[in-house]
């Protein structure tokens, strides 16, 4: 669903992860403030986003994912008392200055539906709820803590005390996982939402993040699923097409989404693979200007070299 929130009124709840977890594969609670303080101060931003193909696709696919993810649920279930749409306006707390648009409203009737948690224990939903629409090509079978933050800001801004996340895999299968409102885990979240607002009004910034990942390269082997072929064979095919760039079927950049999307799901900016040494970083730089604003702007590094 398109954004309806309001950059430097309210905090979203794709923003919240970041400001409560202090980062995110995709940002950090830092690049949430200054976004948020450069629209009040109306300083012009321009976003470069680390992996648009991916962005793009989850915009494209979530229509399809919502219908399906509305079937299967009524397949699973062997009833129809399913209703589920796509709200338009935006939901708010406003004494927080919290805001979320919600991917679909699902609303259950007569009979409760029935879906299996992580645990293997079996969750029952009744009324209205939250529908969060999914595509992770990474996805490794269990919800991100993201996610799960993410529903639980649009409990706090909606009244509705359950959701639902709907994740598309990179097998094509579809994943369900019931998410019952956690009020410690609200408390959490308000209490870091108040915080980032009163670093909005005092000027302040987060402390340094210290970054793992600076000045070495963390070996992933170990990270990765044992059958990691996939990501071999993209860092091979990365050095491969560099170099026969005209000869090669696959374009580099479609090979490069690939990467981005592994180092962005292990939250790496620095990673060691078998002979290949890959960056994938984004960092806040002052804009090039023939008289020097201050204002900052996002650049984006990828490099990948294999060693011999």
């Amino acid at each position: 669903m398109p954004k309806l929130t309001k950059t430097g009124y309210e905090l979203g709840s794709s923003e919240t992860p970041a400001v409560v977890l202090m980062k995110t594969p995709f940002q950090t609670n830092q690049d949430v403030l200054m976004k948020h303080r450069d629209k009040i101060n109306k300083v012009e931003r321009i976003d470069n986003f680390r992996n648009p193909k991916a962005l793009r696709r989850g915009t494209h696919l979530e229509h399809g994912v919502a219908d399906w993810a509305k079937e299967e649920l009524e397949i699973l279930n062997g009833h129809s008392n399913i209703y589920m749409y796509e709200p338009k306006e935006v939901f708010q707390n406003i004494p927080e200055k919290m805001g979320s648009s919600i991917d679909r409203i699902i609303e259950i009737s007569e009979v409760p539906i029935q879906i299996e948690d992580t645990n293997g224990d079996m969750v029952s939903f009744m009324g209205t709820g939250i529908m969060e629409i999914k595509t992770d090509f990474y996805h490794q079978g269990k919800i991100k803590p993201e996610w799960l933050i993410q529903v639980h800001h649009q409990m706090i801004c909606s009244g509705l005390t359950w959701g639902i996340v709907a994740c598309l895999d990179q097998k094509g299968g579809l994943n369900f996982y019931p998410i019952e409102k956690n009020e410690a885990l609200c408390t959490v979240i308000v209490e870091k939402v108040q915080e980032f607002w009163s670093l909005i009004k005092s000027g302040s910034d987060y402390p340094e993040i210290e970054d793992k990942n600076k000045s070495e390269f963390v070996e992933i082997e170990k990270l990765l699923d044992k059958s990691n072929h996939d990501f071999e064979q993209l860092c091979s095919d990365f050095t491969t097409a560099s170099s026969e760039a005209r000869k090669w079927t696959k374009t580099k950049d479609e090979i490069k989404s690939g990467i981005q999307d592994i180092m962005d799901t292990l939250g790496l900016t620095h990673a060691k693979f078998q002979n290949f040494e890959i960056i994938s970083e984004t960092k806040l730089k002052e804009k090039k200007k023939m008289v020097g604003t201050g204002e900052m702007q996002e650049s984006y590094t990828f490099s990948l070299k294999e060693k011999n």
